[in-house]
């Protein structure tokens, strides 16, 4: 297998694995708080080079403690979760900032993980992402409807009497499970788009989760196939296309559905009558 088949299945599985659990981060509008989990991630990876131990193990585990120390300080009476997040964010990538520029020797491989590098990810990082691709899969399964409750109706699920710090550290810790395994293929600052865009961009399309689900497994695989491609042909960094992509195609549905919405509207105006429902609009179908 060459480095471009790796890079292109590296691409393929990652951006199905982001379609997954990106439905569940857009529903419980997380996009921020994963934006501040794929910063500090980044000194995790710094001191695991240092100490000489695997990378993925340092990121894991510091992501871990960043999980933590967000949902500690988020759950105090006098402290706004935003506010925390916002601390652990900076906080975390200034750490690795700083351990980087104190550290003499280390080289751009390292400095590579900021931005990825999708082209020379060997069966190691491969069999990473798979492994995390089963877990999300598992959680989805298992927690799938729980996960879905308590996006939609927190209070509802509470007085249910399910446990919603369990539910939430399980989601979490899976967020930095895909955060971990994506840094080498697109660094630790291009990979919020693999986890936020594509549920971004089916959540534009349809409010009905199993469909938006589909949606955001295509919009992933084929932004981060698509990205690689245009990066063998072009000679550009591969994680800047892929999120490149993402973007445009997130522009393009916004562009789409409004339009869409905009022809629906003046057709009822002009039919006296109500029309089909548009793109946007949803029941909010929890099965």
């Amino acid at each position: 297998m060459t480095a471009v088949d790796r890079a292109i299945l590296e691409a393929v599985l990652l951006g199905t694995v982001g379609g997954l659990i990106s439905v569940q981060i857009v529903l419980r509008r997380l996009p921020f708080f994963t934006l501040a989990m794929t910063h500090a991630t980044f000194p995790g990876v710094v001191l695991a080079a240092i100490a000489g131990i695997n990378l993925y193990a340092g990121g894991g585990l510091f992501g871990v403690l960043i999980v933590l120390g967000v949902l500690a300080l988020s759950r105090r009476r006098e402290q706004d979760t935003t506010t925390a997040i916002g601390v652990m964010l900076s906080a975390g990538f200034a750490l690795g900032v700083v351990l980087l520029s104190a550290r003499d020797g280390f080289t751009k491989d390292l400095t590579a993980y900021t931005v990825g590098q999708i082209l020379t990810v060997g069966d190691g990082d491969l069999a990473a992402v798979a492994v995390v691709g089963v877990i999300v899969i598992a959680l989805l399964a298992i927690a799938g409807k729980e996960l879905t409750y308590r996006a939609f109706d927190p209070g509802g699920y509470a007085a249910a009497g399910y446990r919603a710090a369990a539910i939430d550290v399980a989601l979490l810790l899976a967020v930095e499970a895909v955060i971990v395994v994506a840094v080498p293929a697109v660094g630790a600052i291009l990979a919020v788009a693999v986890l936020v865009a594509p549920a971004a961009i089916a959540r534009l399309w349809t409010h009905h989760i199993p469909t938006m689900t589909a949606i955001a497994i295509a919009a992933g695989a084929g932004s981060g196939l698509t990205g690689v491609l245009i990066s063998n042909s072009y000679n550009v960094a591969a994680g800047g296309a892929i999120t490149v992509v993402s973007g445009t195609a997130f522009a393009f549905s916004l562009a789409a559905t409004a339009t869409w919405r905009a022809l629906a509207a003046r057709h009822r105006s002009g039919s006296g009558r109500a029309t089909g429902p548009t793109p946007c609009a949803s029941s909010r179908l929890i099965r």
